[in-house]
């Protein structure tokens, strides 16, 4: 144990004591230094155009970072400090003066990839990592694809090696990387990018990596002056103590970070404390440190998201996602608080968690709670792309495969919710009508009875027609047709007769007592409405027209036959 710590100790004695500190900062990077500027500004160009690297590479605008990088520049780095470990707000690292390890540089170049690219198939990922590794930077010139030793030299870096050093290919390289970025289809990837399958591609890395010749080339990194663009400010002795207490927090070391950050006062002195509380597994003393963080003014989003997510309370969650808006971890938890107290309104609980994907995709949690949250609310075909997302992000072959399996059921889940879907509405549809169709019955069947009672007010049963029959008058009309519907009226009636040329004629009923009614060979009834069986009759009619009732004449004798 004591060898083990040893050489990091004796690091931080070096570092500690009372030295000149100076900071520098340019992006997500701030480089402290108690060897002076010129090491300073050349580890802080070494990163920027690394940056730069990794940019051209990838095609992306602006590579940027969810924490800073703080990086310590000393004479001599310990051997067993973690490059790049989160530490209390930022991602720690000491370099030599001599600059960054190979082991190092892949460690950023990770870093960047994860925080701005979705994931990449395995080999094209590690290719990236193992090719930039070996950069070569002066100034603003960067010299890319020194081999890397001959055991390294894998497919993926190889693959890597020619399509950004080759000339047939260089500058197309972003092309392919953005379509593996939606698809993980290399076939296509290489089609959209080189006008090659991806079988033809691989039989040219291949034969170029058993060729062995691997030339460089050169790029243009960004147009900064260390000395002009680098300002450096320099540090008070607390400032420089609290990188030396944070190097010792990300190194894991939290029994000598306690008691760095006892030492210190203020609100990072207390959040210190918190995160060595959290590394022991002493939850509620980290949730104190936290609070009084917190109530001293407190700008760490790390912070107030770990209260908040302890608590279960939003407002802090918020606040912490305000503090740092590139994190996804704020909006889960967010999305998390909505499921624990049962009340899910599961849209707004899926807008928090597409947001968390999209500022993480690599996250595989993240994609299956948006996928089971879209599931939740019926949602399949939006649960479907999530599970998608979920098995992009997947760390493995095995676990890529399990998820597959669940995106097919979920696919199957939804036609069966479709076509279930489609039935509801139709017998929905279907039941609506019926009960439309037994209202419109209903209303005709109660005003036909009405009808009947306004003309026959006592109950009384209906003359039977009498066997004779007497001519209507020679100064009458009559109308020969089919009885087609009765309209009953207030205290009167109106027959509706078509005629064999198509014609309509409507004539007005009186008194019914002063109608004869006869023929058809049995007794004949009257009902209102349209006549269920439409009768041949011959109506005798005296012509008095009625334009308000748009009758023809008033009927005085009807006869069926």
């Amino acid at each position: 144990m004591l060898r083990r710590l040893f050489p990091f100790l004796l690091a931080s004695a070096l570092l500690g004591a009372d030295a000149h500190w100076i900071a520098l900062r340019s992006g997500p990077f701030e480089v402290f230094s108690n060897v002076g500027e010129k090491p300073a500004r050349e580890q802080l160009n070494q990163l920027e155009q690394f940056r730069e690297t990794m940019r051209i590479i990838t095609g992306k605008d602006d590579m940027r970072l969810v924490w800073p990088i703080r990086v310590i520049v000393t004479k001599s780095a310990p051997p067993d400090a973690k490059p790049f470990a989160l530490g209390r707000d930022a991602r720690m690292a000491v370099v030599s003066e001599s600059g960054f390890s190979r082991d190092a540089l892949k460690d950023l170049a990770r870093l960047l990839l994860r925080d701005n690219t979705n994931k990449l198939p395995a080999d094209v990922e590690q290719g990236i990592i193992d090719l930039v590794s070996t950069v070569e930077i002066d100034a603003v010139r960067i010299t890319l694809g020194a081999p890397v030793p001959e055991a390294e030299r894998s497919t993926g870096w190889a693959l890597m090696h020619l399509v950004t050093v080759s000339p047939e290919y260089a500058g197309r390289t972003r092309v392919m990387i953005s379509n593996l970025e939606q698809t993980n289809d290399f076939d296509a990837a290489c089609h959209n990018a080189f006008e090659k399958s991806g079988a033809q591609i691989r039989e040219q890395v291949a034969a170029y990596l058993k060729a062995g010749n691997f030339p460089t080339t050169s790029l243009s990194g960004r147009a900064l002056s260390a000395a002009r663009d680098f300002k450096p400010v320099l540090l008070g002795s607390e400032d420089a103590r609290f990188a030396l207490a944070d190097l010792e927090l990300a190194s894991g070391h939290t029994a000598e970070a306690a008691t760095a950050y006892k030492a210190l006062h203020g609100p990072a002195a207390s959040e210190g404390l918190a995160f060595v509380a959290l590394r022991d597994q002493k939850d509620d003393d980290a949730a104190k440190a936290f609070q009084d963080a917190i109530e001293s003014g407190s700008k760490n989003a790390r912070a107030y998201v770990e209260l908040g997510t302890s608590k279960g309370d939003a407002d802090l969650l918020k606040t912490g996602s305000a503090l740092n808006p590139r994190w996804g971890e704020p909006y889960y938890q967010l999305a998390d608080l909505d499921a624990a107290i049962d009340k899910p309104q599961l849209e707004q609980r899926a807008a928090l968690l597409k947001k968390a994907c999209a500022l993480n995709p690599r996250n595989m949690d993240y994609w299956t709670a948006l996928a089971k949250t879209y599931e939740a609310a019926k949602d399949f075909a939006e649960a479907q792309k999530a599970w998608s997302g979920a098995e992009r992000a997947a760390a493995n072959d095995q676990e890529r495969e399990r998820i597959a399996k669940v995106r097919l059921d979920v696919q199957a889940k939804r036609f069966d919710y479709e076509a279930a879907e489609r039935k509801r509405i139709h017998d929905e549809e279907a039941a609506d009508l019926a009960r439309v169709k037994a209202k419109s019955d209903a209303e005709i069947h109660a005003a036909e009875v009405a009808a009947r009672k306004r003309m026959n007010p006592n109950g009384q049963a209906p003359p039977k027609p009498e066997a004779w029959y007497q001519a209507p008058p020679a100064s009458g009309s009559s109308v020969d047709g089919v009885f087609q519907k009765l309209d009953c009226l207030s205290g009167a009636a109106r027959m509706v007769i078509q005629t064999p040329d198509g014609k309509t004629v409507q004539l007005l009923m009186g008194d019914p007592s002063q109608i004869s009614v006869g023929g058809g060979g049995a007794e004949q009834t009257l009902a209102c409405g349209a006549q269920k069986n439409p009768r041949n009759v011959l109506v005798h009619y005296n012509p008095k027209p009625d334009t308000r009732l748009h009758t023809a004449g008033e009927v005085t004798t009807i006869e069926f036959h």
